[in-house]
C-alpha cells in the first residue's frame, strides 16, 4: 500500500465512510474507473492513444468515434454550430469533420461530449453541473489567452483547463453518500477553505483525485502540469490556470475587484491593452455559455455569468433527445451528402485511409447496416484480413475476418476476389453458391445474409468491404445492395486516382 493510500486512511474522519466506501486515494481513483465512469475512462484512454501516436492518422480518430453512435450524432451537431462552423456548410460525415475542423480541435470536442455524457448522471447534480459550468468558462478562456499567445495547440490547453476539475466533478457525480455526507461538512464550514474540508473528510484533496484519475487513463502532460503547478515554468500551464482563477472570480459579478486585477495580469501577460483584453474576456464567457449549450451541457451554460444581456435561450434545445437510436436507418440523402464529399475530399489528395474510411461510414450510416469492414490482402496475397469495422461488436469482427486466399478449396471470398465480383449472400441462394460458404465464414458472418464487394487498384485486387444487418436480424433488399455497391465503386475509383492511375 503506497503512502497516499495510507495517509487517506488515517486523516480521514472517523464516522464519516462505511464499509462499501472506498477508503484513500488509490481505492476511490479504482472506484471511479470501476463502476462510476468506465464509459468516460475507455472513451479517454481511446481517444488518447490515437492523439498520442506517431503513426496517428485522422482516419483512426475518425474510427474511434464512429465505434459510438451517440457520439457521433452530438459530434456533428457540434461541427456545424455557429461556434466552429461559421460558414454555415454542412459537415455531414466524421471523417469530413477531422479534415474541416482538425485534428485536435475533433479530439477536444469528443472528450468535451464525454465528459456532459458521463457526469450529468451523477445524484449530486446540482454540484456537478456547477462544476462544470466553471470548467467550460475556464476552458474557452484559457483556450482564447493560448491563441492569442500563438499557441501551436490552443485545444489542448482547452481540454487540460476543461478536465482540470475532473475529479471534483467524478466525486459529485458518483460518489453517493460519500458525496452527500461531503456536501452536508462544505455546508457546516462555510468559513473553511474548500481544500481543507476535503482534506478532513477524505484524507486527499480533489485536485489530487483529478491528477491520479489522469495519470490512470493517460489524460495528457499538459494536464498533469497544469495540476502539479507548474504554471511558472510552462506558460501553457499558466494559461490552463489563469482561466479557472478568471472563471471562479467572475461568478461574484464582472465588476469585482478581483476581475479587475486579473484582467489587468492578463493584459500585462498579452501586451495588450487593458480596454481590448477586458472585451475579449467578456466575449469568451458568451462564447462559453454558448459552447456549453451546444455539447447538451444546457445547465452549466445558464449559470456561467454573462456580463450584460443575457444571451437567447435554446441553442442547446433537442440535445437531450438526440441520442442515436441503435440501429441505424437507411438515408438515402445522407447517403448524396457523402458522396459529394467524397468527391471533395479528393480535391486535397487525401490519405488513402481517409477515403476507406469514408466510404466505409457511408455504408454504415448512409445506408443503414449494423456491421461494416474492410479487408486488407496481406502483401504475399495469401491472406485477408480485417483491417477496420465499424458496428456494433466491431472489434469482434475485424479480429475474426481473417481468410487464406491461395487455398485449393473454392471459396465465396476467393471468387469475390478471382472474379472481381459483387455478392449478396442470401439464405434462399442456389446450391452452387452456397456451398461456397465455408464453416469458417459462416461462424464469422453468424449465418447472417451479407453483402461482399472487392477494392480494387489498377485492377488488382487489394480487400474486400463487408456489410451485415445480423444483430437486427434485419432484411437486405436490394436497394441497399445497390448502395453498397454504388459506394464501393466510388471508392475504388477514387482510390485509383490516388494511386496514380
Amino acid at each position: 500500500m503506497n503512502a497516499s493510500h495510507k495517509q487517506g486512511e488515517s486523516s480521514a474522519d472517523p464516522g464519516t465512510t462505511t464499509g462499501a466506501d472506498p477508503r484513500g486515494l488509490v481505492a476511490w481513483v479504482e472506484k471511479l474507473g470501476e463502476s462510476g465512469m468506465p464509459v468516460f475512462a475507455h472513451t479517454a484512454r481511446d481517444i488518447s492513444h490515437v492523439s498520442g501516436s506517431r503513426e496517428t492518422s485522422a482516419a483512426e480518430l475518425a474510427r474511434v468515434v464512429l465505434q459510438d453512435a451517440a457520439m457521433t450524432a452530438k459530434l456533428l451537431r457540434v461541427a456545424n454550430s455557429p461556434i466552429f462552423n461559421p460558414g454555415g456548410k454542412t459537415i455531414s460525415t466524421v471523417s469530413r469533420a477531422v479534415v474541416l475542423l482538425g485534428f485536435q480541435e475533433v479530439r477536444s470536442i469528443c472528450l468535451s461530449i464525454a465528459i456532459v455524457e458521463s457526469m450529468l448522471k451523477g445524484r449530486q447534480k446540482q454540484r456537478v453541473i456547477e462544476e462544470m459550468a466553471r470548467s467550460f468558462h475556464a476552458a474557452v478562456q484559457a483556450r482564447a489567452l493560448a491563441r492569442k499567445r500563438k499557441d501551436t495547440s490552443p485545444e489542448e490547453v482547452f481540454i487540460a483547463t476543461l478536465l482540470f476539475r475532473l475529479g471534483d466533478m467524478a466525486f459529485w457525480a458518483f460518489a453517493g453518500e460519500s458525496a452527500e455526507r461531503m456536501d452536508a461538512a462544505l455546508s457546516r464550514r462555510p468559513d473553511d477553505k474548500p481544500d481543507k474540508v476535503q482534506k478532513d473528510v477524505l484524507g486527499f484533496v480533489f485536485r489530487d483525485l483529478t491528477l491520479s484519475l489522469s495519470k490512470e487513463w493517460k489524460l495528457g502532460e499538459l494536464l498533469e502540469q497544469s495540476l502539479e503547478g507548474r504554471a511558472d515554468k510552462n506558460p501553457r500551464a499558466g494559461n490552463v490556470a489563469l482561466g479557472h482563477e478568471l472563471a471562479l472570480a467572475s461568478e461574484k459579478g464582472w465588476d469585482t475587484p478581483e476581475v479587475k486585477k486579473l484582467v489587468e495580469r492578463i493584459a500585462e501577460n498579452l501586451y495588450q491593452p487593458l480596454e481590448e483584453v477586458n472585451r475579449l474576456v467578456r466575449a469568451n464567457a458568451e462564447e462559453a455559455a454558448d459552447t456549453a449549450s451546444y455539447y447538451g451541457a444546457d445547465a452549466a451554460s445558464g449559470l456561467i455569468p454573462v456580463p450584460g444581456e443575457k444571451r437567447s435561450q435554446g441553442a442547446g434545445a433537442g440535445a437531450a433527445q438526440e441520442a442515436a437510436v441503435e440501429f441505424l436507418q437507411p438515408d438515402p440523402m445522407l447517403q448524396l451528402t457523402i458522396l459529394r464529399e467524397l468527391s471533395t475530399l479528393m480535391e486535397g489528395r487525401p490519405d488513402i485511409n481517409m477515403v476507406l474510411e469514408m466510404v466505409l461510414e457511408g455504408m454504415y450510416r448512409g445506408i443503414g447496416m449494423d456491421r461494416t469492414l474492410f479487408a486488407l490482402r496481406s502483401p504475399d496475397q495469401r491472406f485477408l484480413m480485417g483491417r477496420y469495422a465499424l458496428g456494433l461488436d466491431n472489434e469482434k469482427l475485424r479480429r475474426a475476418f481473417q481468410f487464406e486466399t491461395t487455398g485449393q478449396e473454392p471459396s465465396l471470398i476467393m471468387q469475390v476476389i478471382e472474379r472481381r465480383e459483387s455478392i449478396w449472400l442470401r439464405q434462399t441462394d442456389n446450391a452452387g453458391l452456397r456451398r461456397l460458404l465455408t464453416p469458417r465464414l459462416q461462424e464469422v458472418t453468424c449465418g447472417a445474409d451479407f453483402f461482399v464487394t472487392p477494392i480494387e487498384i489498377r485492377g488488382r485486387v487489394i480487400g474486400v468491404f463487408y456489410a451485415d444487418r445480423q444483430p437486427s436480424a434485419r432484411e437486405l433488399d436490394e436497394e441497399s445492395f445497390s448502395s453498397f455497391k454504388h459506394f464501393a465503386h466510388q471508392g475504388n475509383l477514387a482510390l485509383t486516382y490516388l494511386s496514380g492511375g
